[in-house]
């Protein structure tokens, strides 16, 4: 009997690395699936057009980001699986920490939030940089 994909990547040496994952970036998954629903609702306010543009844009780069992290955390837990190209993992990485530094600017948060929703994501998505480093900085 084959043991699934899941099982085997919960059992291997990466598993810490996928803990590490969730506890960065489970908050900002979380806001972003809010923001996907709250999405329709802002552009049915006739009066703040602007704002469900932001959103528009802060989705996007969230979601860009995300798939980035996704990527990188699939070539660090499991180094032989093919991923994106390295530019377009650090674009659209770039593009990620862009939309997260433009929600900082524009709202006012709490410590709490702040810790949760900028700190723990960019010291992650640093982290991952790192340790994916070698396959980011290859040639071709």
């Amino acid at each position: 009997m084959r043991e699934s994909v899941v099982r085997r990547l919960l059992r291997s040496s990466g598993r810490g690395y996928l803990l590490e994952a969730v506890v960065c970036f489970g908050s900002l998954v979380v806001l972003i699936g809010l923001g996907v629903l709250m999405l329709p609702m802002a552009f049915a306010n006739e009066a703040d057009k602007p704002f469900a543009w932001l959103l528009t844009l802060l989705l996007l780069g969230g979601l860009c980001g995300l798939w980035a992290l996704i990527q990188l955390v699939s070539k660090v837990v499991v180094p032989t699986r093919e991923v994106a190209s390295p530019r377009a993992i650090v674009i659209m990485l770039l593009l990620g920490v862009a939309s997260l530094l433009t929600f900082y600017s524009h709202w006012t948060l709490s410590p709490a939030a702040n810790l949760m929703l900028v700190v723990l994501p960019l010291i992650g998505s640093a982290h991952f940089l790192f340790l994916a480093r070698g396959y980011l900085a290859r040639r071709g």
